[in-house]
């Protein structure tokens, strides 16, 4: 069984504005990668969770937005789940796919997140009375200017004319349908005729296979155990790094920096700890080729940890597993280390070991045990006894 694997990681963007032309808000695409397009070969679950990963996990909200809020296709199993509220209100609008069916627990989900401040869009509308319950919720329709002629648009704004919401139209390509648009009276505007979609591409982390399967079972049970959670997240780099990321991101109000893999499951709670392990399981499982930085920043975590218990370091043993894992970050995710370190707001112990060099007794025995000099052969043997499979 393979370590996991560094991989390419793609979203696509497209603007939405108002009838002056200015932006108000982005929708986020999935993009399985640098083909401009969906060509549905995947499943709504599968896609929709992973835009949702990516964009709080992988670009971050903010980067990918500039402040601006995100529309995100939600499928009926990402609402049944409350997968939205890893989100704040304020930087999410819902999206709900057409392909959903308007069932009781849909609209009651959908209910609690009108009352919680969500915004609820309903995409590619066409109306049924199925709906209607939904339409009472919803705070913008968005219709395909494609798929629905001039006719059926005009009817649908007078059908929908006592309706307390927004209208978006989507997929707007001409100057005539822009002016049509604005003529009927919607707010929202997105299509071809201002922009195309952008993509965007990353690097991201996949999670150990055997981690990611302890973890949807422990996190399955009646009763968390934090312990046991914290221990089997601790031994992935692409779960820490996401769990810290999550954690100390803007979505979590907080007073202090998230230093530990336990204080950030604390911070979460129950329920937010199972839609984040949801939104992981979602992804799907795939068996990776070993792959050489993640193996090596395992080793070093796991050395500098066992180092720490056996000398006057021992309350830091989890500083410098942490500054072991982080380690190699930057080799897999191509991007600058210390722009990674802030975005888990990692301590400045763990920073100056790992950009410096330099700083407390903790960072200049890491620096100089993990980082300049091979393991041994016993070393290996001592990490495999204590738990660390794969070396």
């Amino acid at each position: 069984m393979g370590l996991g694997e560094c991989m390419d990681v793609f979203l696509a963007r497209q603007p939405i504005f108002n009838a002056d032309r200015e932006i108000v808000a982005f929708e986020l695409l999935y993009r399985g990668g640098k083909i401009n397009a969906f060509s549905g070969e995947v499943q709504d679950d599968e896609a929709s969770s992973k835009v949702i990963f990516d964009t709080f996990q992988n670009f971050g909200l903010e980067t990918i937005t500039s402040g601006y809020p995100a529309f995100i296709n939600f499928s009926a199993r990402l609402i049944e789940e409350e997968v939205a509220t890893l989100f704040r209100q304020e930087y999410l609008v819902v999206e709900l796919l057409e392909t959903i069916r308007p069932t009781v627990e849909i609209i009651e989900k959908c209910r609690e997140l009108k009352t919680a401040g969500y915004r609820i869009a309903l995409d590619d509308f066409v109306y049924s009375p199925d709906w209607e319950p939904l339409l009472d919720l919803a705070d913008i329709v968005k219709v395909d200017f494609r798929s629905t002629g001039p006719f059926e648009i005009r009817q649908l704004r007078t059908v929908l004319a006592n309706k307390n919401c927004a209208f978006l139209a989507e997929k707007v390509e001409t100057w005539d349908e822009f002016h049509l648009a604005v003529d009927l009276g919607f707010t929202y505007f997105q299509g071809y005729f201002f922009q195309r979609p952008e993509i965007l591409q990353t690097s991201g982390l996949s999670p150990l296979e055997l981690h990611y399967m302890q973890l949807v079972s422990q996190a399955n049970l009646p009763e968390l155990d934090y312990r046991e959670l914290a221990r089997t997240i601790s031994m992935d780099v692409s779960l820490t790094y996401n769990l810290l990321k999550l954690a100390n991101s803007a979505i979590f109000a907080r007073r202090s920096r998230i230093a530990t893999v336990e204080q950030a499951l604390v911070l979460l709670g129950e329920r937010e700890i199972r839609k984040w392990v949801t939104l992981i399981a979602l992804q799907g499982m795939c068996v990776n080729q070993m792959d050489g930085p993640i193996s090596l920043s395992l080793i070093r975590a796991r050395f500098a940890q066992l180092l720490a218990q056996e000398t006057a370091l021992k309350v830091q043993h989890n500083s410098l597993y942490l500054t072991g894992l982080f380690s190699l970050l930057d080799v897999m995710l191509q991007r600058p280390l210390a722009k990674i370190l802030d975005e888990v707001q990692a301590q400045e112990e763990i920073k100056e070991a790992l950009l410096v060099h330099t700083g407390s007794s903790v960072a200049e025995s890491y620096v100089e045990a993990i980082r300049w000099h091979p393991l041994t052969a016993a070393s290996r043997l001592q990490i495999r006894s204590q738990g660390l499979s794969g070396f």
